[in-house]
């Protein structure tokens, strides 16, 4: 009995020890991660096309053109994203002291507005004044999610607090936001950059561009403008895929430098010779989200998150209502470029959970070479040319702005990761919605 006694109390000090053998090894385990090959890894390291989070959401999601009214005296720009942090981040987290709904039918005045002394801030498209003010500016403030507006007037009450006037595309609602921060700051940024402004003309096209808050602002006698030589480098289409494909996908070669590549969540086509690329998420099960409350947000932080506007100048252009699309243009020097093919844009479709549609050419700019120098018309010649133009409904126009028009011919010399392109300073009219190159009275 004493020895079996023995054996157990042996047997049970050997158990006690491996505990405490495997817990000490256990507590000081720490494995050797240089030599694993992780698929997971690798694809966190290539899921971008440039640096992430690069982009200033001011900066993307801006008007194109920024204009000075003193009296008679009206003088805008064409802002550069350095321009656009100074005025915007004027504007930005501010509280908002007071909301008014203002509506009119037609011939929208806007009587509380100081008309002598405003600013205009002008986009390209509607959006949401919930959007811009809980986004952008980072101003909380109850306003109705259904008010969309295009242009915004910033200017003081007479109390000198910072007022914004937020104007539908129609012309024919306002809505007044009262911020409980003074207009000084904004005041003297815009002084600041009253000598790099040029002097701009108001034009009337129809019935609800006659008030001085709804006219089109324009460059008089725009400046001579430098044609500028673009070179682009290629994104590799496994980056592309990398990113928007949760694994392995399935590669076919199509004809003419076509691929289409699939797996069980998403389909990607791609062209070599045009660098388009097109994915579509089968998982979102053909719904988009045509709701620009979230749309708006939701794709620039999805861009922006895998660098898709880094080293380039993308700017929110265009926001489908119906469909939910929204284009980000490409901006050169504070211009918008339109290229035939959509090069320069990318188009992206926001779905009930994640990217629905995704499109963009795989290019990426490098440093614009300056090229000749042009004359462009004055503003007063074209809209002259365009109101006597028996071809064109002239209060169809809604816009004119200078923009850069690309005439993409890749040059043959070149490698193949390269294209080149010209990149011509050139008016552009908005017309019936759609934006068209002017030549010579009519429009291209």
């Amino acid at each position: 009995m004493k020895s079996k006694e023995h054996i157990k109390s042996i047997i049970l000090f050997l158990l006690v020890m491996m505990s405490v053998v495997l817990t000490f090894m256990v507590w000081n385990f720490s494995p050797d991660l240089n030599n694993i090959d992780s698929t997971d890894s690798k694809k966190s390291n290539t899921k971008t096309i440039g640096k992430p989070m690069s982009a200033n959401i001011e900066n993307v999601i801006a008007p194109y053109q920024i204009v000075e009214v003193k009296g008679d005296k009206v003088k805008g720009l064409a802002p550069s994203r350095a321009q656009l942090s100074q005025v915007i981040g004027t504007l930005k987290n501010h509280e908002v002291s007071k909301v008014e709904h203002i509506q009119r039918d037609y011939n929208l005045n806007i009587p509380m507005l100081n008309d002598h002394h405003f600013t205009v801030l002008d986009f390209t498209y509607d959006m949401p004044l919930t959007t811009y003010l809980g986004q952008v500016l980072n101003s909380s403030a109850k306003v109705p999610k259904n008010f969309k507006f295009n242009r915004i007037i910033v200017s003081q009450n007479p109390k000198g607090n910072l007022e914004l006037f937020a104007i539908s595309e129609d012309r024919h609602e306002v809505m007044k936001v009262t911020m409980t921060a003074k207009a000084n700051h904004f005041i003297k940024v815009m002084d600041h950059l009253n000598n790099e402004m040029q002097k701009y003309s108001e034009v009337i096209t129809n019935k609800d561009t006659i008030d001085k808050a709804t006219h089109i602002f324009a460059p008089s006698h725009p400046k001579d403008m430098r044609s500028y030589r673009m070179v682009y480098d290629t994104i590799p289409v496994e980056t592309m895929n990398a990113i928007l494909f949760d694994d392995s996908v399935i590669i076919r070669s199509g004809k003419s430098g076509s691929t289409t590549y699939n797996n069980n969540t998403g389909v990607a086509n791609y062209n070599d010779e045009s660098k388009k690329y097109h994915y579509k998420n089968l998982s979102e099960d053909e719904s988009s989200s045509s709701d620009m409350d979230s749309t708006i947000p939701s794709t620039f932080e999805y861009i922006n998150g895998h660098g898709g506007f880094f080293n380039d100048d993308f700017r929110l252009f265009n926001t489908d209502n119906s469909s939910g699309e929204l284009t980000y243009q490409l901006f050169l020097n504070g211009y918008p470029t339109f290229n035939d093919q959509q090069l320069n844009d990318i188009e992206v479709t926001w779905g009930d959970k994640g990217i629905y549609d995704y499109k963009r050419a795989l290019l990426r700019s490098s440093v614009p070479l300056e090229g000749e120098t042009k004359s462009l018309d004055s503003v007063e010649s074209v809209r002259s040319s365009l109101a006597n133009n028996h071809n064109l409904d002239f209060e169809k126009v809604t816009n004119m702005v200078i923009g850069y028009k690309e005439d993409d011919r890749p040059d043959k010399d070149d490698i193949e990761v390269q294209r080149n392109s010209e990149l011509v300073p050139t008016w552009y009219i908005q017309y019936d919605g759609d934006w068209y190159a002017y030549e010579d009275g009519r429009l291209e």
